[in-house]
């Protein structure tokens, strides 16, 4: 009987351990909610980067609380501002941003109900500088303290061993600014013009 009981918890356990996965981030800046890894944006213009993470189920609870590193080229880029969703009633006292070092540091929560599924993180906005191709990490937050919990689920567990974090890593294209349709015909008549001129003198 005892050995029945013992293998009946062995297989529970392993049950579980297949039901629970974790947790997914990703980065959205057309504003559809699924995850680009790529985003074309114009010089002078600003863009949006959208944290999501799904795949979070409720085995321990949903998830309570979030923190992340962001690290970015401040040469192409700078944040202008960010909002983390309001979700998250509890945004972290210390959440920052520096253009200077290309980094930011946020983190929210939630204390009264975990969350599941997909949801919404934070929205950061960013102005673009120069032309060229600028890379958006997402790192955990401070990895060094043993004790802090970026992901947190409301059971206790702690999320970011699972997490991998570079999934959301994405390259942002900064182009110059496109001439019009118009001004490209105009542009291209005018070259016309100038060639039959030449041709005329001749």
């Amino acid at each position: 009987m005892k050995i029945k009981t013992l293998f009946t918890g062995i297989a529970l356990s392993l049950l579980s351990a297949q039901l629970y996965a974790a947790p997914i981030i990703y980065m959205d800046f057309d504003g559809d909610g699924l995850q680009d890894t790529s985003y074309d944006a114009v010089l002078g213009d600003s863009l949006t980067a959208s944290l999501y993470v799904t795949n979070v189920d409720d085995i321990q609870g949903g998830l309570l609380g979030w923190g992340a590193e962001f690290n970015f080229d401040n040469v192409s880029l700078a944040v202008n501002t960010y909002v983390i969703d309001s979700t998250w009633t509890i945004p972290g006292r210390n959440n920052m941003f520096d253009n200077s070092t290309g980094k930011i540091e946020l983190l929210g929560a939630n204390l009264f109900a975990g969350q599941t599924g997909t949801v919404k993180l934070v929205d950061i906005n960013f102005a673009t500088l120069a032309e060229g191709s600028a890379t958006l990490s997402v790192s955990e937050l401070f990895p060094e303290l043993a004790n802090f919990i970026g992901f947190g689920a409301a059971d206790g567990s702690d999320y970011d061993a699972d997490i991998l974090f570079s999934n959301a890593d994405a390259t942002i294209n900064v182009s110059a600014v496109p001439l019009p349709a118009p001004a490209l015909l105009l542009l291209s008549g005018l070259i016309g013009l100038s060639g039959f001129k030449r041709s005329k003198i001749k």
